[in-house]
């Protein structure tokens, strides 16, 4: 009876043994399980956090310096995938195909990596970039929306210089459509006063045919001197000091002179003078999104519309917004990879050329004499762009 009470006891003890261990087995197994989930959260928390880190990576790497808004750095090709043989060959065949050409810079990463100047011309010489200046008063204009001084480029220039009388037919003209030489009025020195200009009856319907101009991005530097005159660009007046308040005094850009058209206002489409590295500026600008140092200059999303075919041209090239724009891309070679490059330019009278290349992050920039008559201005950068596609693009090896 003894033993079988002891035996009893044993029995319950090892049950109870057995059930504590089965319900801290059960447990642990429990835990086990949550913690197998938690690890699986943690994970999947950290995976997507490593998505959105490399994704936000992605996102701002067109962000990133070196900013040359004091001085430009400089690089070893090799160190930012380029081929030292063949770019020194390009920068030997480009006096020779441009006997006028003033410079030649090839910038990489943020980083010039060759750079040559002809007929006595140095990294300081400064000239008259000529129509380059159209593409400075559009990224002018994208930094007035930006700012919130305009609605967009499909406000209407009626609205924005209402104390000038215009063409019943011109009611309708939008920033867009100066912005793509699709005004419609006719491009010659009679419309280079804006009052005159905002008066003539178009040819066209404006916004349907591209018709280059010289005359119709004055709208612009008058939209901007309203703007100044206003009050609401802080302590800029006028144009040349809203444009160094607001972008060539970010940028490091020093303007040597800006001419002025009739009311003394600054020419639109032609007319700043500065040096090769400073055209530069400009097109890192454009390679970063409208982003310099710590600013957002421009609306996020601008540069991509501007460097949009809005306008067609000839088979060539066309037009964005006062910039050019390739028709088709090239293939580019890059070890074991096809590259598509497209690009877009910046183009000032027979051979000033910002050519800004996003899928590479390179700028090719020219600066050239253009007084030189043997060339016809609109063929000068299909022939620039056919020297960068030959010589400046197989130097990139990575």
């Amino acid at each position: 009876m003894k033993k079988n009470g002891i035996k009893t006891m044993q029995k319950n003890s090892i049950d109870a043994i057995q059930q504590k261990r089965y319900r801290d087995q059960n447990g642990l197994g429990v835990l086990l399980n949550h913690a197998r989930h938690l690890v699986t959260i943690v994970g999947l928390g950290f995976l997507l956090t490593l998505i959105c880190v490399s994704q936000g990576s992605s996102q701002t790497q067109v962000q990133q310096g070196p900013w040359p808004s004091s001085a430009w750095s400089k690089a070893k090709p090799e160190a930012v995938g380029m081929n030292s043989d063949a770019l020194k060959e390009a920068e030997q065949i480009y006096p020779r195909i441009f006997p006028s050409g003033y410079s030649l810079l090839v910038i990489r990463h943020g980083k010039i990596v060759s750079e040559s100047y002809f007929h006595g011309q140095t990294a300081e010489t400064s000239n008259h970039i000529f129509s380059i200046t159209k593409t400075f008063s559009a990224t002018l204009l994208g930094i007035a929306a930006k700012q919130g001084w305009i609605n967009g480029v499909h406000q209407r220039v009626a609205d924005l210089l209402p104390e000038y009388p215009i063409h019943p037919k011109l009611a309708a003209l939008t920033l867009e459509d100066v912005l793509t030489h699709r005004s419609g009025v006719k491009s010659n020195r009679t419309v280079s006063d804006i009052s005159l200009f905002l008066k003539d009856e178009p040819q066209s319907v404006p916004g349907t045919v591209f018709e280059y101009s010289n005359y119709a991005p004055n709208l612009i530097t008058a939209i901007l001197d309203r703007i100044a005159k206003k009050g609401v660009a802080g302590d800029a007046k006028d144009v040349p000091a809203l444009a160094k308040k607001y972008l060539f005094g970010p940028l490091g850009i020093n303007v040597s002179e800006w001419t002025k058209g009739p009311k003394g206002l600054p020419e639109g489409g032609n007319g700043l003078y500065m040096t090769s590295r400073d055209m530069a500026r400009l097109g890192h600008l454009m390679l970063r999104d409208g982003y310099w140092e710590d600013q957002q200059l421009l609306p996020i999303g601008w540069i991509k519309e501007a460097s949009q075919l809005r306008a067609e041209f000839d088979r060539e090239k066309g037009y964005g917004y006062l910039n050019w724009v390739r028709n088709r891309p090239d293939l580019l070679k890059i070890g074991a990879v096809n590259q598509s490059v497209k690009g877009y330019f910046a183009y000032g009278h027979r051979g000033q050329f910002i050519g800004v290349y996003p899928e590479l992050d390179l700028l090719v920039i020219t600066m050239a004499d253009a007084t030189d008559a043997t060339r016809d201005t609109f063929f000068v950068p299909d022939l620039l762009h056919d020297y960068v596609r030959r010589f400046i693009f197989p130097a990139i090896t990575q």
